[in-house]
């Protein structure tokens, strides 16, 4: 009775190493548990960050988040982001959104660049689309000397430059300005 004990104890042990063998061995070659590998680093990159999201404050209150799909922070400061959200907070007027595929974020209080697909959306239902615009923390403003479409249900304008005081959503269009009340799917 003995001998069939130890037998079995014998048995069981080289079943236990062998599991761990085999284990291991996966593991080694990343059958199991494999490693993940990072995206590729901008080659100029100091740090490359992935799904990011920044809030600036002003004593403890948000002004704005930017979401980024990545970041790669490069000399001088400067951070170069893909695929960006900013939400500018206002309080009880509704926050605006900005959506971009590209941006440049300066360093301190500069100014954030976006750029390709450029879409703001403020909480009153107007949408402006243009290529580039810049955000001025101190001032509080969007800015662009592009070509620039804002519209509603109700009417499209174009212009050639155009800014925006974030604090109250008012819109200064600067030239060439055109537009269509009404039946806008013509324009």
């Amino acid at each position: 009775m003995r001998l069939i004990t130890i037998r079995n104890s014998a048995i069981l042990f080289i079943i236990l190493i062998t599991v761990w063998l085999v284990v291991r061995t996966l593991r080694n070659h990343g059958v199991l548990w494999p490693e993940t590998t990072p995206a590729p680093i901008a080659f100029s990159a100091n740090l490359t960050l992935q799904n990011i999201k920044y809030t600036k404050t002003r004593a403890g209150a948000p002004l704005w988040t930017l979401r980024a799909e990545s970041a790669d922070h490069v000399e001088n400061g400067i951070t170069l982001v893909k695929n960006i959200q900013i939400v500018f907070f206002r309080k009880d007027k509704g926050n605006i959104e900005l959506t971009a595929d590209e941006g440049k974020l300066m360093p301190a209080d500069g100014p954030v660049s976006v750029s390709s697909n450029v879409i703001v959306r403020t909480p009153s239902g107007q949408t402006l689309r243009t290529n580039f615009l810049e955000y001025e923390e101190t001032s509080n403003f969007l800015r662009t000397k592009e070509v620039v479409q804002v519209s509603t249900d109700d009417y499209i304008v174009t212009a050639k430059g155009m800014q925006m005081d974030v604090s109250k959503q008012t819109w200064v269009l600067l030239k060439d300005v055109k537009g269509q009340l009404g039946d806008v799917s013509n324009f």
